[in-house]
C-alpha cells in the first residue's frame, strides 16, 4: 500500500530538533521507507508542500506557537481555514507531542485539573501580554476553545505518547465520546542506550533543561548537599546553586552518563507527555527516582527491557495504514 500523505505541522521536523520533532521526523521517515509519498508543510519555517488528491493527512502539533516577542506568539499559525481544507481532503489523524493543541500556555500549569470554564493561569497574565502573544485575551481555558477541540473530536484517529498524556488530555477536552486513539511506546535506539555494566561513580543525574517545569525547586530541596549532576542548558530565569553542572553533552555522550549514575531523577511539576529521558536511563540501568507527573513511567511494562522498544515506528504504520480503505 502506498499512500499520499499531507502532513502539516507547525515546526519542520526536519529543520528543527527538538523533543518532539525527533518524534515526528522518525515516524515520516519510517513512512517514506514503506513507500508512501508524505509531503510536509509547516508555519517554521514557511513550506507549504501538498498533494492535490491526498489518501490521508497527518495533523502534528498545529498549535506549536512560541511564547516570546521574538517568535511573535500566536500570531505565527495556520489559519483555520487552511486546516479545514486539508481535513475535508481525506481522513486525518492527530498527533501530539506535548498539550499545545489543548493549552496555549508553556506547559500545562493546571496539571490538566481543569475547574469550569476559566483558567486561573491565564488570570494571572496581563490583558496585553495574553492578547500580544497567546492572541487570546481571555481567561478562558484553551481546551473549551471549537479552534482546538475538533482536531481532537473529529480525528479518525489522537496519537498520545503516554497513558497519562491520553489521560490528562481527555480529561481537559472533557469529552463525552472518545474519539479513537493511540498510544506511542518511546521510541528509542537500544544499540545506543544500554547498561554498559561500567563502575558508577555519580549518586543522583538530571539530563535535560534546568527549569522549574522539569523539577528544579524539588531537586534542590531533595539534593542540594547531594552528589547530583545536572546536564543541560539553564532556563534564563534561574540561578543555579547547587549540584555539579555540564551546560552541554552531545546526545551521543547521555548515555555514558546515565551509565555511570546510580540514580536518575526526574521530578516535573506539570505533567510530561512522555518524558523519554526517564525510558533511556532505565535502559541504561539507573534507578529512576520520578512522580506522578513522569508519562513514560505510566506505561504498564518495565522500562528497562529493551524488547518493549522493538518495532514502534512499525506498529504505528500498520494503525494509520489500516484507517485508508
Amino acid at each position: 500500500m502506498k499512500l499520499r500523505i499531507n502532513a502539516f505541522s507547525f515546526m519542520h521536523p526536519q529543520v528543527h530538533g527538538g523533543g518532539g520533532e525527533m518524534i515526528s521526523r522518525a515516524l515520516l521517515e519510517t513512512g517514506r521507507a514503506r513507500g508512501h509519498d508524505v509531503r510536509i508543510s509547516s508555519v517554521r519555517p514557511i513550506r507549504e508542500e501538498q498533494h492535490a488528491e491526498p489518501d490521508l493527512v497527518l495533523f502534528i502539533d498545529i498549535h506549536n506557537a512560541g511564547h516570546t516577542w521574538r517568535a511573535l506568539g500566536a500570531w505565527r499559525g495556520f489559519s483555520q481555514s487552511t486546516l479545514r481544507a486539508a481535513a475535508g481532503q481525506a481522513p486525518f489523524v492527530h498527533l501530539s507531542n506535548a498539550y499545545v493543541d489543548v493549552c496555549n500556555l508553556p506547559y500545562l500549569p493546571c496539571s490538566g485539573q481543569r475547574a469550569g470554564g476559566a483558567c486561573p493561569a491565564k488570570a494571572g497574565i496581563p490583558w496585553a501580554q495574553r492578547r500580544m502573544l497567546l492572541r487570546d485575551g481571555s481567561t478562558d481555558c484553551s481546551a473549551s476553545h471549537a479552534s482546538r477541540r475538533w482536531l481532537y473530536e473529529e480525528a479518525a484517529l489522537n496519537v498520545y505518547l503516554s497513558p497519562l498524556h491520553q489521560r490528562v488530555t481527555q480529561s481537559l477536552l472533557q469529552l463525552d465520546d472518545s474519539p479513537p486513539s493511540y498510544v506511542l511506546t518511546p521510541m528509542i535506539d537500544t544499540s545506543h542506550f544500554y547498561n554498559r555494566g561500567i563502575e558508577r561513580d555519580i549518586d543522583y543525574l538530571f539530563v535535560g533543561v534546568i527549569s522549574e517545569a522539569k523539577g528544579l525547586d524539588a531537586m534542590r530541596k531533595q539534593y542540594w548537599d547531594k552528589n547530583i549532576w545536572l546536564l543541560g542548558r539553564v532556563s534564563p530565569d534561574v540561578k543555579l546553586d547547587f549540584g555539579r553542572h555540564v551546560p552541554h553533552v552531545a546526545y551521543d555522550e547521555v548515555p555514558f552518563y546515565m551509565n555511570r549514575a546510580k540514580n536518575f531523577v526526574f521530578l516535573p511539576r506539570w505533567p510530561e507527555p512522555q518524558g523519554r529521558v526517564v525510558a533511556e536511563a532505565a535502559l541504561c540501568g539507573c534507578n529512576i527516582i520520578g512522580n506522578e507527573n513522569v508519562g513514560a513511567l505510566s506505561f504498564d511494562m518495565d522500562l528497562s527491557d529493551a524488547a518493549n522498544y522493538t518495532g514502534v515506528e512499525a506498529g504505528f504504520w500498520d494503525r494509520v495504514e489500516g484507517l485508508v480503505k
